[in-house]
């Protein structure tokens, strides 16, 4: 990845010193001059610089960059190639020192990179309750104090905002076990954005039970997890599973499932699966088999 001019910008740059050239032989050294700075100042326009993520390009100043789309409330990061080959003090390149959001929506929040990162990497941040459309932040790359004359090259970064950024499902929808023992859902949660978020999924209705469980989820990707909930009492319970994002309470997700929870032989032969609790030692193995052969049903 390089930093460098665009083909088309090359090829016009040479133009105007063609024309530049054949103006000073025409008329006086001033027209030279003239054309000569006009193609210089085309130099901080057509260069361009390379990002890497969300998405590998190569943006040149005032251009503008789709980063894709992402929810209310998350942050999607903009990583630049520092380096560039071209231009500067000595005609070689150099490297850009740092990466400023100047401009988000009102609501939203910007990131700089840090001084000399290795890549220069920004942040912008959806407002948490960002209505679905398309917005536009302002990024400017620059070499401190303009130290390798290389000047400042600004880009345009686009994002489009949904709330149907995530997709969950739940499977079993309902399940039996016996007393104490966890009944287990797995859940699949889909990324749809090209942002990462963490996700949080809980339970409501049932009593004393407040386990959640965190769920990185990177850009475009898909996880299952399992989820279990306990209860002593042989009864049925209809909890609600909710995926809710860190970022947003507007991205979330509910499903009802339900359980059973009864005392027989083969819930207690699968209850020594997590634990046999007193049992003489020589019966240990027997009940241990047993635990094994209750999974086969």
């Amino acid at each position: 990845m390089s930093s460098k001019l665009t083909a088309q910008g090359s090829q016009l740059i040479a133009n105007l010193f063609k024309i530049s050239r054949r103006y000073a032989g025409m008329y006086d050294f001033k027209g030279f001059l003239f054309f000569s700075l006009i193609a210089l100042l085309a130099t901080q326009v057509l260069f361009a610089i390379q990002t890497i993520e969300p998405v590998a390009a190569e943006v040149a100043n005032g251009g503008t960059i789709d980063l894709g789309v992402m929810g209310p409330g998350q942050t999607i990061p903009l990583v630049i190639h520092p380096i560039v080959y071209n231009g500067g003090k000595f005609g070689k390149g150099g490297r850009y020192d740092i990466a400023v959001v100047t401009e988000v929506p009102d609501g939203w929040k910007g990131e700089n990179s840090k001084l000399y990162g290795n890549p220069l990497q920004v942040g912008i941040s959806a407002a948490k309750n960002a209505p679905d459309g398309t917005y536009y932040a302002k990024v400017v790359v620059s070499d401190e104090n303009d130290g390798e004359l290389l000047g400042n090259i600004t880009i345009t970064a686009k994002v489009r905002i949904t709330r149907d950024i995530m997709e969950s499902r739940v499977a079993p929808k309902t399940a039996s076990v016996g007393p104490g023992q966890p009944a287990k859902f797995l859940i699949t949660i889909r990324n749809k954005g090209t942002a990462a978020d963490l996700y949080v999924v809980s339970s409501e209705g049932v009593k004393k039970w407040a386990f959640k469980k965190y769920v990185h989820m990177p850009p475009l990707s898909t996880k299952t997890i399992a989820y279990e909930v306990t209860e002593n009492e042989e009864e049925s319970y209809y909890p609600t599973i909710k995926v809710v994002s860190n970022s947003s309470a507007v991205i979330s997700a509910e499903h009802n499932v339900s359980f059973t929870v009864s005392s027989n032989l083969l819930y207690d032969y699968k209850a020594t699966n997590y634990g046999v609790l007193i049992f003489p030692t020589f019966e240990l193995p027997i009940f241990g088999l047993a635990g094994l052969l209750s999974n086969l049903y």
